[in-house]
């Protein structure tokens, strides 16, 4: 039995789910939380584990709003899924 991993990140700052190039989860789509978890269990992707992967006042970028220091450790969610 082959196990595939998958990894995206929750910004609960903007909502958006981001997708990891290297852990890719083949079928999964984005959108809002209910409709990204919703989509990853139609094709088989099974959450395993979530953990704040943001540092309190770490700066990055987000898509088209320039700059932003994180508030929390929490303000970025790492899902880590498995498909067997």
């Amino acid at each position: 039995m082959q196990i595939e991993y998958g990894f995206a990140e929750y910004d609960r700052y903007t909502g958006d789910i981001g997708f990891n190039i290297n852990l890719p989860m083949d079928g999964a789509t984005g959108g809002n939380f209910y409709e990204f978890l919703r989509s990853a269990g139609e094709h088989g992707w099974e959450l395993c584990t979530s953990f704040p992967s943001s540092s309190e006042g770490e700066t990055r970028a987000l898509a088209g709003a320039g700059l932003r220091k994180s508030e929390d450790a929490a303000e970025e969610i790492a899902l880590i899924f498995i498909k067997r």
